[in-house]
């Protein structure tokens, strides 16, 4: 059994720390009754721009380090895989991006820190609405990342073909 790159494996978990992170600390970061509502917020949005970036990298080191073999069984569970991983990052870029678009239309320039993060002066009526689905788009992401936990346990307990362990630290 071959394994990810160790960098990968880093990226990998470390993605999923900042997923939970943001999922965890969810909410409205412009509206508080206090100042630990703020920082609840503020880490909400940092954990996300965090990830955006960090998708990057992942696809960076993806394309670059040489990648463990697919395991293979059935045409439709290769073909499921390989829409679920597509998905996944599709949903770890656009849920930032919603996000953010959502920031941008009700934070003006001056009303808030936000980590200093620039924000769109004036999105328009595609990115405004985007942002009005960041929450679904963020619940649909979520539901993908329980789908994925899922079918890496059904190869560990059920197939027994050493995928999980592929992606484990050592």
């Amino acid at each position: 059994m071959n394994k990810y790159p160790s960098s990968l494996i880093v990226i990998h978990w470390l993605t999923l720390l900042l997923v939970a992170t943001a999922y965890t600390s969810s909410g409205d970061p412009t509206r508080g009754a206090s100042n630990m509502d703020f920082l609840i917020g503020q880490i909400h949005v940092l954990s996300g721009s965090l990830l955006f970036i960090l998708v990057f990298l992942r696809l960076l080191v993806r394309y670059t380090r040489p990648l463990p073999a697919v395991t293979t069984h059935a045409p439709w569970l290769t073909l499921a895989a390989k829409a679920g991983h597509g998905l996944l990052y599709f949903f770890m870029l656009l849920t930032p991006v919603a996000g953010w678009c959502k920031l941008s239309s009700k934070v003006t320039y001056f009303d808030a820190i936000l980590f200093n993060q620039p924000l769109l002066a004036h999105p328009g009526p595609l990115l405004h609405q985007l942002g009005n689905f960041h929450q679904t788009i963020g619940n649909i992401f979520i539901t993908l990342v329980g789908l994925h936990g899922a079918a890496a346990l059904l190869h560990h307990y059920y197939f027994k073909d050493g995928t999980l362990k592929k992606m484990l630290p050592r």
